[in-house]
């Protein structure tokens, strides 16, 4: 079983008499089908429906939730969330603590992750309160991959006789599965269903909500412009990220992601490319920008 360890940027607590209907109108899913003890992916959009956020939304209370956000600060967070708030009894509290996230994957079953933490059970869908932290089954990672918060100053048990991998791991297996995640992969120039995520972080039968009116509009047109693929090059790039992609001179889309696995030089990514280019990434290959490299789809 391999342990792979992330730093988490934010929990915020939403709560308040008012928590549950004002949530309801910012986020993307159906927070009334969210039970207590239950979790989902959600997302906070603009009003052309691009992603500004995204959550691991956990229902601690019948007037509560709790946000976990891996790239948002709470700030960041807080200060999205407030915008539309007039007379609502909603209020927005940073939870204390250093957060981190423990992935621990083994392939083919969750048995030993979930004997390794002392927990009898795992369902998704289900956050189950664990040692001051939380334990779910998060989405965006690939299956059988179990998602362990805790803080640095209350660090757990059994951590210390499992020492982390490296994350580029679990990173590969992430987009070898086609799985993008919103905030590194995904943000405000990309719609959910460019990467995939209005399968698991939209609901499409729930009332208004800011950005529905775009999500409906995709949802009946049935496309976008853009999509994200896995991609596969040579050198890991020394740019910062973003970094354009080219065909011809001609920018086609962004390469958001590399990842290379220990003393190698090849590396995946994601890119985020105009329809019209995925065939041409395909046969010919793009350009990185500023570079001699040309990328292919993973094969």
């Amino acid at each position: 079983m391999q342990n792979f360890e992330y730093s988490v940027a934010s929990l915020v607590r939403v709560s308040g008499e008012d928590a549950l209907p004002y949530l309801q109108s910012q986020l993307s899913i159906d927070l009334y089908k969210l039970a207590i003890g239950s979790t989902r992916l959600g997302l906070r959009l603009s009003l052309k429906g691009k992603i500004l956020l995204s959550a691991q939304i956990i229902r601690s209370g019948e007037e509560e939730f709790i946000l976990v956000c891996q790239d948002s600060s709470a700030e960041h967070v807080i200060g999205l969330l407030e915008e539309n708030v007039v007379a609502d009894e909603v209020e927005f509290e940073i939870v204390a603590g250093s957060w981190m996230a423990s992935h621990l994957h083994h392939p083919g079953s969750y048995d030993q992750a979930l004997e390794k933490i002392g927990l009898e059970k795992i369902q998704a869908g289900n956050a189950y309160a664990h040692q001051a932290g939380w334990v779910y089954i998060d989405p965006l990672f690939p299956q059988c991959c179990l998602t362990v918060l805790y803080t640095i100053e209350n660090l757990p048990s059994w951590r210390e006789n499992l020492a982390p991998s490296d994350s580029s791991m679990l990173e590969h297996m992430r987009l070898r599965a086609g799985l993008y995640r919103p905030g590194l992969e995904l943000g405000e120039e990309e719609f959910p269903q460019e990467g995939g995520l209005e399968k698991i972080a939209v609901d499409f039968d729930k009332g208004c909500y800011l950005g529905q009116e775009v999500m409906a509009r995709i949802h009946a047109m049935g496309n976008v412009r853009k999509q994200a693929v896995t991609v596969e090059g040579r050198e890991v790039h020394q740019g910062l990220l973003p970094l354009t992609l080219l065909n011809q001179q001609k920018k086609v889309g962004s390469l958001k992601s590399q990842f290379s696995l220990p003393g190698k030089k090849e590396w995946i990514g994601a890119a985020v490319i105009h329809e019209n280019s995925i065939s041409i990434l395909k046969n010919e290959g793009l350009q990185i920008e500023g570079s001699e490299e040309t990328i292919y789809p993973l094969k």
